[in-house]
């Protein structure tokens, strides 16, 4: 399904009822990076999954992002949806984007799930996204592909799981390079920092175990700067924790659910 959301067309899909769950997908994902917990959750809630402005089925017509437009394009499809709060679910870039959102919606944000969060990137990593930017609009999404790869599934899986691999591989690929370039940039200059003591609402940070792109180090950082979050470690996972594991995920999110 389609809405149009502060101008701009955004595809989405909505199953279930009960307590409404929106979740927001990365870098270089889709709201089908979250199929396993739409499946799942939607016997028991009301599960909605969008495609950023830029990614999968949405428009794809800007070349500049931030975390603070994506903030208001969740707003906007809850009010669209006419849900007035609901828990946000993020992963890796999504998770500055619903830690912007709980700051900034605190009324509308009954929780948050951060799966492998991130806070904002450090010189280093800005110095990295701004030359993968330049690598993309040059070369387009091959050159990048597989050094993603490395970091977003586990060893097994990348071994063991060639089917999934390969999927994730061609989700990457099939990122346009200039919309890829314009999020990327958002990361670089997107932070969380300052929204963290805003967050008042249940908190739950969701980290795999082998997630060599926000460790576990990162992970009780984030939770010392949100007043009451909590850890759970997803096993035999790296970054994208929902794909490699989608039934441990789903008991840990759906136990978390159960505490609100």
């Amino acid at each position: 399904m389609q809405a149009t959301i502060n101008g701009i067309s955004i595809a989405y899909e909505i199953q279930g009822e009960g307590l409404p769950i929106v979740f927001v997908h990365g870098l270089g994902g889709t709201s089908n990076v979250w199929h396993a917990q739409r499946a799942t959750l939607s016997k028991y809630c009301r599960v909605v999954a969008f495609d950023l402005s830029g990614s999968g089925r949405s428009d794809k017509s800007k070349r500049s992002y931030s975390i603070d437009g994506w903030a208001d394009e969740i707003a906007g499809v809850m009010d669209h949806l006419e849900i007035d709060a609901g828990v946000v679910v993020g992963h890796s870039m999504g998770t500055v984007i619903a830690q912007h959102f709980a700051a900034k919606y605190p009324r509308r944000t009954k929780a948050i799930v951060l799966a492998g969060a991130l806070v904002e990137l450090s010189a280093p990593g800005k110095e990295a996204f701004s030359k993968r930017a330049e690598a993309v609009e040059k070369e387009g999404m091959a050159g990048i592909a597989d050094a993603v790869l490395g970091g977003a599934l586990s060893a097994g899986t990348r071994e063991g799981n060639l089917a999934l691999t390969g999927m994730v591989r061609e989700l990457l690929l099939s990122n346009d390079p200039a919309c890829y370039a314009g999020h990327c940039r958002a990361l670089v200059a997107g932070s969380a920092k300052a929204d963290q003591p805003k967050i008042t609402c249940a908190t739950l940070l969701l980290v795999g175990d082998q997630d060599p792109v926000t460790p576990l180090a990162l992970q009780k950082t984030i939770a010392a700067a949100i007043a009451g979050s909590k850890i759970r470690i997803v096993p035999n996972t790296a970054h994208l924790t929902m794909l490699e594991s989608p039934g441990s995920f789903n008991t840990a999110l759906l136990e978390f659910l159960a505490t609100i």
